[in-house]
């Protein structure tokens, strides 16, 4: 007996290699910025800033990969994975740091949602091939 779906072409192995992906793609940025910073002294504000600059690269590119593929609300996917960003941001922080809500919780929220719907809209609306 065969089966026509398979894992590969089912919408959780959608979510979740661009869930992966944007991880990825944070902690490269992460990388990147660190090595940048080992040469010159920067101030926590630009750690911090650097910090949630990736976190917004790694979300857009999420939201970017659901949106290619669903081809459809982009929009509601990018709210979807803001909010799944958000998420894992703010269960590092509790496993980290043991309290995730710090001062710049609506800021980094507000700016992980932006990337993420403008990442959607543009992953439906793109006409790129993936």
């Amino acid at each position: 007996m065969r089966y026509n779906n398979n894992f590969k072409n089912s919408k959780l192995y959608l979510w979740l290699s661009s869930v992966g992906t944007g991880v990825a793609v944070t902690i490269i940025c992460l990388m990147l910025f660190s090595f940048a910073m080992t040469g010159i002294d920067v101030s926590d504000g630009a750690v911090s800033t650097f910090g949630s600059v990736s976190v917004c690269v790694g979300s857009y590119f999420f939201s970017f990969l659901v949106g290619k593929k669903r081809r459809k609300d982009g929009i509601l996917i990018g709210i979807i994975c803001g909010g799944i960003s958000f998420s894992i941001l703010i269960a590092l922080n509790l496993l980290l740091l043991r309290n995730p809500f710090t001062s710049a919780f609506f800021s980094k929220l507000s700016m992980i949602m932006i990337c993420s719907i403008i990442g959607g809209i543009i992953g439906v609306n793109s006409k790129i091939r993936i």
